[in-house]
């Protein structure tokens, strides 16, 4: 009976995809039909935050599942730093605030790798660090409006 039951909603998943993309595939169409630009990207309206916060979470636990299952401690299949912008992405769209010591602890990684990693995105104008004005040993981070901007764009052009 779970068997069936668990068919069903891999199921139910895919044609939920699938109407969602029938949806994208219209909204493309009614552009190029119009004139417009039929790769035009337009996040607030065409896609809601809900639909947005769907997607990355699809992809974080994708990439968590397909980690867990491939890796046997090596790491040769995690996307250590795409899962930390994910992450951090959600929370943002969530209005929810994280530290870099959280974020560091949900990617998986060690904590001096995720910290390196961190460190990197920053200075690569990725990610930005603030320090909480309540407690000066408790940094938050957030995605910077160029990589936020960037991963709206890889969501809502994703076949996912």
């Amino acid at each position: 009976m779970d068997n069936v039951e668990s068919e069903l909603a891999e199921l139910r998943s895919a044609l939920q995809r699938a109407n969602e993309r029938f949806e994208i595939l219209d909204k493309r169409l009614a552009y190029s039909l119009d004139g417009s630009n039929e790769d035009k990207i337009v996040v607030n309206n065409e896609r809601g935050s809900l639909d947005l916060i769907g997607r990355a979470t699809n992809y974080l636990h994708w990439g968590r599942l397909k980690s867990q299952t491939m890796d046997s401690g090596n790491g040769l299949f995690s996307d250590s730093c795409w899962n930390m912008c994910l992450d951090i992405y959600i929370c943002g769209l969530k209005e929810e605030r994280v530290t870099v010591s959280a974020i560091a602890h949900s990617s998986g990684i060690p904590m001096t790798t995720a910290m390196r990693y961190i460190n990197v995105m920053v200075q690569q104008g990725l990610i930005e660090k603030t320090p909480n004005p309540a407690d000066n040993r408790m940094i938050f981070v957030s995605l910077s409006s160029d990589c936020m901007e960037k991963i709206e764009k890889l969501l809502t052009s994703s076949p996912l």
